[in-house]
């Protein structure tokens, strides 16, 4: 699969925003696998974040679950499109959404999801829902769990302007790997217990040498 121009604009546009504007930091790069198939499992704060993260991600194509009303014009759609984004309808099951995204690991990509679902509120970290666990439990690939920091006080939910005063750090965690997350044999429970754990191993990332709650 021939990767679009636009990704390779917009991640680029976005490593240059992390590294000078917001004086990124990034850990754990040896944690994400250079091949084969993965989930990146993340916190989100803001529209910061997917092309933040994309373009932390050393070598390799990141497709990201976003909310079906970002695709609502004929640009629009042909934009998230060619920047990897899978168009998920929150308000239901969305199995052609879930479809694509199986696809994409049982062919070796890296798929990004939000175990919450959408942006915090307030900076703080949401129940996760259970798609993240269905996909893991799916595909039994390796998780890698993302923290990202900073990116609410650049530009969160309610906010109309960028505040250029703050640093963004990602932080990449160790793989979570199947025998970790299959944790319970009742499918529905086993989604949800899974999304959970996940979550958990995500809130406890942290910057190194520093106390962040």
């Amino acid at each position: 699969m021939t990767v679009h121009p636009i990704y390779r604009i917009v991640i680029f546009i976005a490593k240059m925003m992390f590294n000078e504007l917001f004086d990124g930091d990034i850990y754990g790069y040896e944690n994400i696998p250079r091949h084969g198939p993965c989930l990146l499992a993340c916190n989100h704060l803001s529209y910061f974040d997917p092309p933040f993260i994309g373009s932390a991600v050393p070598g390799r194509e990141v497709f990201s679950l976003a909310r079906s009303s970002l695709f609502s014009t004929k640009f629009r759609h042909w934009l998230f499109s060619n920047m990897n984004c899978i168009p998920l309808d929150r308000k239901s099951g969305d199995v052609m959404a879930i479809k694509t995204a199986l696809h994409l690991l049982k062919n070796g990509k890296c798929v990004m999801i939000y175990p919450e679902g959408t942006r915090s509120a307030d900076g703080s970290m949401g129940e996760p829902l259970a798609g993240i666990g269905m996909l893991a439990c799916k595909t039994e690939v390796p998780v890698i769990p993302c923290r990202i920091f900073g990116t609410f006080e650049i530009m969160n939910r309610n906010a109309k302007f960028f505040d250029w005063n703050q640093k963004a750090t990602i932080v990449f965690g160790r793989p979570i790997l199947s025998k970790d997350y299959i944790l319970a044999s009742n499918s529905r429970e086993k989604y949800k217990l899974t999304a959970t754990y996940i979550m958990n191993i995500v809130q406890s990332l942290q910057i190194p040498e520093m106390n962040i709650s």
